[in-house]
Order: C-alpha cells, then sequence, then structure tokens
C-alpha cells in the first residue's frame, strides 16, 4: 500500500503557524509575570505610616500590578536592617544622619528631604502632673513627673529630644543632668505612644506629627506645643537603595511625595512638605 505522506508545504506551514503564535504570546506573559513579581519594599520611620501608606495607596493606582511591602520601625533599627543585608529599595528617615551613614558605606548614593516636623509635649486626658505650655522646661526637670521619650540612640525622635534638652540646659544651666536623670527612654517612638495612652506617665515627648495621629485615632490625650526657643526641626529624608532593581520605578514613586498630592497628604498628618516651606 501506498502511504499518504502530508505535503512538506502543510508541515512548514503547520511548524511556522505554532511557533508565530508562541512567540506572538511570549511578550503577553512576560508582561504578566514582570508585572505580577514586581513589589516595591519600603523602609520607613515609624512616624510615617499613615502618609506613606496614603501615598502608596495612589502610587498602586497609577502603576496596575505593582505590590508594595512596608517595613516601618525606628529609623536606626532599619539602618541596622539594611547594613545587615536586608532587602529595600527606598528607605525613609526621621533623619539625616542615618542616610548619610548608609551613603558613606556604599548603600545609596544620594538623598531628598521632602519634610520636616517639630517635637511637642503631651499628658493623658486627666493630666495628674498639671502640664501646661508655661510651665513644661519647669515639669521637665521635676523627678516627681514621669516622663517618657524614645531612645536618643536608636530613634531620631529622640536624638531630636536630647539636643532639645541640650537648648534648654544652654538656657537653664544644670537643666540637662535634671532632664535626662529621670527620663524614661525607649528604643523607639512606638513603645511610647501606648504608655501615653493609658496613663502609665505623667509627660511624652514625640513629634507633634506622632501626638496628631494619636489624637485622631482616637486617643484622650492633651498636645502641649514646645517654645521655638528650644525646639529642634526634624528633617525627614528619602533615598533609593543602590540594591534596587527598580529604579524608574522608585523615582516615581518619590516623585509622588514631592507632588501636590503628596505635599497635601503631608500636611494633614501633621508634616511641613519642603515644597510649602519658604
Amino acid at each position: 500500500m501506498k502511504k499518504n505522506n502530508i505535503p512538506i508545504n502543510y508541515c512548514a506551514l503547520i511548524f511556522y503557524a505554532g511557533l508565530f503564535l508562541i512567540l506572538a504570546a511570549i511578550p503577553v506573559l512576560a508582561g504578566n509575570i514582570s508585572a505580577n513579581a514586581v513589589t516595591l519594599r519600603i523602609m520607613a520611620a515609624d512616624a510615617l505610616p499613615k502618609p506613606v501608606t496614603e501615598i502608596g495607596a495612589i502610587f498602586k493606582k497609577e502603576h496596575p500590578g505593582v505590590k508594595i511591602d512596608y517595613d516601618f520601625l525606628g529609623a536606626g533599627a532599619l539602618k541596622g536592617d539594611i547594613e545587615e543585608g536586608a532587602p529595600c529599595d527606598i528607605f525613609l528617615s526621621a533623619n539625616e544622619k542615618f542616610q548619610r551613614q548608609l551613603e558613606k558605606k556604599g548603600f545609596l548614593k544620594s538623598y531628598k528631604v521632602f519634610a520636616y516636623d517639630y517635637l511637642a509635649a503631651a499628658t493623658p486626658s486627666d493630666n495628674p502632673a498639671e502640664v501646661t505650655q508655661s510651665n513644661l522646661i519647669e515639669k521637665l526637670m521635676d523627678a516627681n513627673v514621669s516622663l517618657t521619650t524614645s531612645s536618643p540612640h536608636s530613634d531620631p525622635a529622640g536624638d531630636y529630644t536630647w539636643k532639645m534638652f541640650k537648648i534648654i540646659n544652654a538656657q537653664i544651666p544644670g537643666a540637662f543632668k535634671k532632664i535626662t536623670g529621670h527620663a524614661d527612654h525607649l528604643l523607639d517612638a512606638a513603645l511610647v505612644m501606648p504608655i501615653l495612652e493609658s496613663g502609665n506617665t505623667d509627660l511624652g515627648i514625640l513629634y507633634t506629627s506622632q501626638l496628631l495621629e494619636l489624637k485622631r485615632n482616637g486617643s484622650d490625650i492633651n498636645i502641649i506645643p514646645i517654645s521655638k526657643k528650644y525646639n529642634t526641626k526634624a528633617k525627614f529624608t528619602v533615598s533609593i537603595l543602590n540594591q534596587s532593581k527598580y529604579k524608574s520605578l522608585d523615582e516615581d514613586f518619590i516623585k509622588l511625595i514631592f507632588s501636590k498630592k503628596g505635599e497635601k497628604i503631608l500636611k494633614y498628618w501633621g508634616f511641613s512638605p519642603v515644597n510649602s516651606i519658604k
């Protein structure tokens, strides 16, 4: 019997048609895979969760398929994690010091200041120590008034607070020793908040933005402004880590921070965006 072979031209046609379909599908599949695989890893100081996640929500709408992993902690602890090899694309710190240290060690090329904040004092709602704006310095030096701050060694808020105590000391000699001698300083600001909320301290010092967040979340606290002659201005900075594989996306996120949308969010949460400082 004679075999019925398919003519070679049909074989070639089938082969090339199949190859065409495979090649046509590759860009689509690759696009879906890359979109689903892109996750920006953002490390940010624990004073920033509200504005950063709100800016992140806008960013994700503008960049469909991109996910964001957040890590909010004291900036000093985050710096240590980065030095130990933790994956990170964008680092937002509550000061310049940690950014400079990472820059010197080759973890990043540059950083930008995007907002400022000031320190404020707060008491529980019943204010057992009867702290007011006019007697605040006196109460800070009173060993009978329990005082809680974050650590000057690991948290920028604590560092700024200790600098403020030194400014007070320059005007009232001996004040620094009196204040720090009875101050209870915790690892980071996130640990100060619940102690202040629960009334387990007479007086706490944090960023104005952190206290405003507590108040807006329903905490019954009294916020006491601190005079500018004693206060310190915290600089909030942002950088792109050299290890990042998504630098164009990183740059888009930072542009959003500096945009009108980002500025509005920062202002709402008590920060002073650099674009509004003239």
